[in-house]
């Protein structure tokens, strides 16, 4: 851990007053001091992320449960699921018979009701349609349910996507600002210490104003990445439904996706062959295969598109029932004044004299509107597929560099370093070599934790494509 300030500050005097006075300890004195300064200050290498505690995940579990009771999103779908449920009764129900009450052959040079011709009529009429045709249009409000349904499981998809992704931005943005801050600390003691030497006659101008330098870098990029991390916040309080501004605690990877990201042993992690490029081995994904088979089952932008088949199926079905025709039947009473009453019943169908112009027509259009949701379909399902080989990709393309980073990539920098490190105490190397691969440390480090939230970004995104939570 880093000492604070004031100790540092102490040690750095008493250190460099030794460098620039041969005479006050021997060689291999100074160069001990001189390593035990850097050993204190330098990082360990890389720190992975430590697991989190039941309450951590359970908090993220906790933001994504609210934010799928309360994201505008999803409630906007349930409502038209509610709305598609209660038409599926409806479109299979006879319309309302029709009452009718009137005069019939009412005289107008003669008024009254004395005539045999004049009566008070009631009538009942009901329209009743051609056999199957209601049972077609309740499985058409059926299908359109079952479309409404996937709609609402992408949307709650997502809303969890959407919740995730910020999360885990927030979690890479909060690490940085962490790694940033042990920088911003080590520049500081480098500086202080660069700046001691040359006001001793030991060290040159040039690496104190390089320190300097660096150290307004690292300021920019603190200033960035607080920038970032707000803007994932804003994200993420826009999934739940909240003020963009409000306050969100320190997000971090759960443990299960770190472990399955990358082994923590580096003498765990294998790869897939020695040839240059191979991946790294013992994948905790499914086989590629088995995602693909599920997206094209599990997928509601798939099942979204096979219901409106189904719809288009029937309502072509339905087309070419056009032509046939629905039953007006009616019944009617007529009271007569003086006379015996009468009952009438008549039965009205359609003619359909302009079948070709009309009804041929309106079954072609249905039948050409099939064919194109048949064709999308299909070009959907080959993107839903594509898309998942692609985010698999990405996922095993974050595996392999964070094996790499950890087995090889981030010892060997880190060995520059310390090679640096004794080349300036030597007096053969520079401060300046000291902080540009002390600072390739920090930015392995950094970007060690940016592939580690890109893992888990891209692991949500394949959940939402698959349609399921993926078990590592």
């Amino acid at each position: 851990m880093i000492e604070n300030k004031a100790a540092h500050l102490r040690r750095l005097w008493s250190v460099s007053a030794l460098l620039a006075s041969p005479t006050s300890l021997g060689r291999a004195s100074r160069w001990l001091l001189f390593l035990s300064l850097l050993s204190s200050i330098a990082p360990p290498g890389l720190s992975p992320q430590q697991p989190n505690s039941a309450a951590d995940i359970a908090s993220l579990d906790a933001l994504v449960a609210r934010a799928l009771e309360r994201n505008p999103l999803v409630e906007a779908a349930a409502a038209r699921v509610e709305a598609k449920a209660a038409a599926v009764v409806p479109a299979g129900t006879l319309m309302d018979p029709m009452l009718g009450f009137g005069i019939l052959n009412f005289p107008l040079t003669e008024p009254g009701f004395g005539d045999f011709m004049t009566m008070k009529m009631v009538s009942l009429g009901q329209v009743i349609p051609y056999p199957r045709r209601l049972r077609l249009r309740r499985r058409i409000a059926e299908a359109e349910l079952s479309a409404a349904r996937a709609r609402l499981d992408a949307a709650r998809l997502e809303v969890i996507r959407e919740t995730r992704t910020a999360y885990f931005e927030m979690a890479f943005q909060d690490r940085a600002r962490e790694i940033l801050g042990r920088n911003a600390d080590l520049l500081s003691t480098f500086s202080q210490l660069a700046e001691s030497r040359y006001s001793l006659g030991v060290g040159m101008q040039q690496e104190v104003l390089n320190a300097r330098a660096e150290q307004g870098r690292f300021g920019e990029m603190t200033a960035s990445v607080q920038e970032a991390r707000r803007i994932a916040a804003v994200r993420l309080n826009t999934a739940l439904d909240l003020w963009t501004e409000e306050p969100v605690a320190p997000a971090s990877i759960p443990s299960e996706i770190a472990s399955a990201a990358v082994f923590r042993d580096p003498t765990a992690i294998r790869f897939s062959s020695d040839a240059l490029g191979s991946r790294a081995a013992d994948s905790p994904l499914p086989p590629l295969a088995e995602l693909q088979e599920k997206a094209a089952r599990l997928n509601p932008a798939i099942r979204e598109h096979e219901a409106m088949i189904a719809v288009q199926s029937l309502s072509v079905e339905l087309a070419r029932q056009e032509h046939l025709p629905d039953f007006d039947i009616s019944l009617q009473y007529g009271q007569r004044s003086g006379f015996s009453d009468m009952v009438s019943a008549m039965v009205s169908i359609a003619v359909p004299i302009r079948r070709k112009s009309r009804q041929n027509l309106l079954a072609s259009s249905a039948s050409a509107e099939l064919v194109a949701l048949q064709a999308e379909h299909h070009l959907q399902r080959n993107d839903v597929l594509a898309e998942v080989a692609e985010t698999y990709g990405e996922l095993e393309r974050a595996r392999t560099h964070l094996a790499l980073l950890v087995k090889s990539i981030l010892p060997q920098t880190q060995a520059v370093f310390e090679a640096s490190a004794i080349r300036y105490q030597s007096g053969s190397g520079s401060l300046t070599e000291v902080l540009d691969s002390q600072s390739a440390v920090f930015e392995l480090e950094t970007e060690y934790h940016r592939a580690l939230s890109d893992f888990a970004i891209a692991l949500a995104e394949l959940e939402k494509v698959v349609g399921e939570e993926i078990e590592l």
